[in-house]
């Protein structure tokens, strides 16, 4: 009797896998060839044909049976979606690093890490691409527009899921922009890496020859000197006339050696002169101890800001969970919730404060009379405070942007790299408040122009007060009626948000440009700081003389900054119900706070500050107070550079930006120490010579 025979199921697929294979990989090349041959044809004339001929040869290798290695790699490191797209997880970033390890067989072409800027239903995100690196930017966004690149049929522009959008539509690339992480180094970025390189070198050789000037007038040296000497004399061949010595006489040693133009400024950037200086040198304000206190505090608080803000614009995958947390609680006003960067008034109100100080030291030196002579002093003064390490702080910038290869987040140097190519000399004119504002070079340094810009008016407040103090007071009541005027119409007629604006881009860009950087707004807290200096310099008696005074001053001040910060959560800012109050409150509010530290500072100063004195006044605030101009202008440049190396988002939580405060503040308080050594103390010195 015969069976019929029964085959295991694996050996009919063992049987049939070659004539399927075989079948599977030449249906796949027939459809890549058509689809290559159809992408050819309809290519725009725009559209390069290396990359087009390139990216097929990678379509092709992706799409076969069996993908090459490399066509695996290019597709592994694409921006594929992600979970928690509820909470701000739209960005598809990829693998950066992956992509650029990517080589093509034969070496024809490398992988190329580039950026789409996708928009769906008002939704934009971005997608990481792997690309060959003979595309362009706009290559990919033609090639993306004639959905060439697909794995499968499946587009690598996969839609957002029906739970975030309405309707089903397609993604539309607006743009992209590609890299490979380093910049290409032209001439400019040539020049500032040569400054930022004579930056170290002179400090170098300034410390190796004031080291020799030392030792030679040490004791030690002086021994070596009698010794040498003394063999001299005993050496019968000395008194030949053809022996001559190389060792100098007794009276050259003996003789002071004038110091040339060299000498002193080789000595100016001597590390063991600099160094000490700053670290244990006369204490800032030791008139005013509390303001060292109130000056570290004030840049803490910038710092706490810039770290919450650059990470939250690039780096963050749920940002919709930070803004509801961070710009909603007044638990986090030290960041960004609440009113935005208090504490650059604060500085704007210790600049005024210490600046009419300081001429008003003139006026009494030269007999109550305010002429041309100082007041070109007292300008020339403030610019050789500021220029120096801020001229410096653009080629050191540029020269380390230079030589870092970026990650993922490349845009941010990238625009301070073009920004500074442009408009460099907006900074040194002081001048970047006014001149592209929205593309200025380190664009923190606004705060420079403003601060010089008001200076330029000190001489003539102090001026008017010499010689009638009547017509002082009423000009200074006309400026603070037109700031806060011209504050509140502004804030009024542009909507402008009293607390960090997120609304459309336009609205943002008038806020920063048209209100924040603008001196006619910011005026205001360095009026009250030059103010209070004339009123406190010219008081012989104090004005706080019974415990009673002090505890109301107390309380007045401490009510004025919790309605300061209070007011920015309870008025309502949104465009379409925007209040009256809301734009009297942003004309208002920077001044009332210069106010109340007014108030704190002179309590300090009468002996009725009690412990928060003792806090404010403690000597550890005088070291960073000294290096706290260093700090201002290189923690941006520091948290850029951590942001621009990322390759990944990461997750925001309130222990992940805390650690990320104290890693940034630390470096800053490094960082500025040897700007402040190397760069700031050496040219104060040169510029005394």
């Amino acid at each position: 009797m015969n069976y019929p025979v029964i085959s295991r199921p694996g050996s009919i697929k063992a049987e049939l896998r070659p004539n399927t294979t075989l079948c599977a990989m030449f249906t796949h090349w027939i459809l890549a060839l058509i689809h290559g041959l159809a992408a050819i044809a309809a290519a725009p004339a725009n559209l390069s044909a290396e990359c087009l001929r390139d990216t097929m040869e990678y379509m092709a290798d992706l799409n076969s049976a069996e993908p090459k290695i490399y066509a695996k790699l290019m597709y592994d490191a694409l921006g594929k979606q992600g979970s928690g797209i509820i909470n701000g997880n739209v960005d598809r970033l990829g693998s950066y690093s992956e992509c650029l390890s990517v080589q093509a067989p034969g070496r024809k072409f490398e992988g190329e890490y580039c950026k789409m800027h996708v928009e769906q239903e008002g939704v934009k995100f971005v997608i990481g691409i792997c690309v060959p690196d003979s595309c362009s930017s706009r290559d990919i966004t033609t090639m993306a527009s004639m959905d060439i690149l697909k794995y499968r049929g499946t587009s690598f522009l996969k839609p957002l899921p029906s739970f975030v959008i309405q309707n089903e539509t397609i993604p539309t690339v607006a743009e992209t922009f590609c890299s490979r992480g380093l910049f290409p180094a032209d001439t400019f970025a040539i020049i500032c890496l040569c400054l930022s390189c004579l930056f170290i070198i002179l400090p170098i050789i300034g410390s190796i020859y004031t080291a020799v000037l030392n030792f030679k007038a040490s004791s030690a040296f002086e021994q070596c000197k009698t010794i040498i000497l003394h063999r001299k004399q005993q050496d019968p061949e000395r008194d030949k006339p053809a022996a001559k010595s190389n060792f100098p006489l007794e009276e050259e040693y003996g003789s002071e050696k004038k110091h040339t133009c060299t000498d002193r400024v080789l000595k100016s950037f001597a590390i063991q002169e600099n160094f000490p200086a700053v670290m244990t040198g006369i204490p800032q304000n030791h008139e005013y101890p509390a303001l060292n206190g109130i000056r570290v505090l004030s840049l803490l608080w910038i710092i706490s800001g810039h770290t919450s803000q650059l990470a939250s614009v690039f780096n963050i995958d749920n940002s919709f969970e930070w803004k509801s947390r961070v710009l909603e609680k007044p638990l986090y006003f030290y960041t960004l919730s609440g009113p935005v960067f208090l504490g650059v008034d604060s500085f704007f109100f210790l600049s005024g404060f210490l600046g009419a100080k300081s001429f008003l030291i003139l006026t009494e030196n030269s007999g109550q009379e305010v002429t041309l002579a100082m007041v070109v002093r007292y300008i020339y003064k403030r610019l050789r405070r500021l220029q120096p390490l801020h001229l410096a702080s653009i080629p050191i910038s540029i020269g380390l942007i230079s030589l870092v290869k970026w990650g993922a987040f490349w845009e941010l140097p990238k625009h301070q790299w073009d920004s500074c190519r442009r408009v460099w000399w907006a900074n040194t004119l002081l001048i970047t408040n006014f001149i592209s504002v929205s593309d200025s070079c380190t664009g923190w340094a606004w705060y420079l122009s403003a601060d010089f810009q008001f200076h330029l008016t000190t001489p003539l407040v102090i001026f008017l007060y010499v010689r009638a103090k009547h017509l002082m007071f009423a000009a200074v009541t006309l400026i603070f009626a037109a700031c806060i005027i011209t504050s509140t119409l502004l804030s009024y007629f542009l909507k402008l948000s009293i607390r960090y604006p997120r609304g459309e881009s336009q609205s943002r860009m008038n806020y920063w440009v048209e209100y924040y950087t603008k001196p006619y707004c910011r005026y205001g807290p360095f009026l009250v700081g030059m103010i209070l200096a004339i009123m406190i310099v010219k008081k012989q008696s104090p004005y706080i003389k019974t415990r009673a005074q002090a505890v109301l001053g107390w309380i007045s001040a401490l009510v004025i900054m919790l309605t300061v910060i209070t007011l920015a959560f309870v008025l309502d800012d949104a465009p379409s119900s925007y209040s009256i109050m809301a734009a009297l409150y942003q004309g208002l509010h920077r001044s009332l706070w210069a106010v109340a530290l007014g108030l704190i500072l002179v309590l300090c100063h009468e002996e009725y500050g009690g412990h928060l004195n003792t806090m404010l006044s403690c000597e550890a605030w005088s070291f960073l107070s000294k290096i706290s101009y260093a700090c201002y202008l290189t923690h941006p440049i520091i948290i850029i550079l951590y942001c621009g190396l990322q390759e990944t988002l990461f997750h925001y939580q309130d222990i992940n930006m805390l650690y990320l405060f104290i890693g940034h503040s630390a470096l800053t308080i490094i960082v500025g120490l040897l700007l402040t050594v190397l760069v700031e103390r050496p040219f104060q010195r040169l510029m005394h010579i």
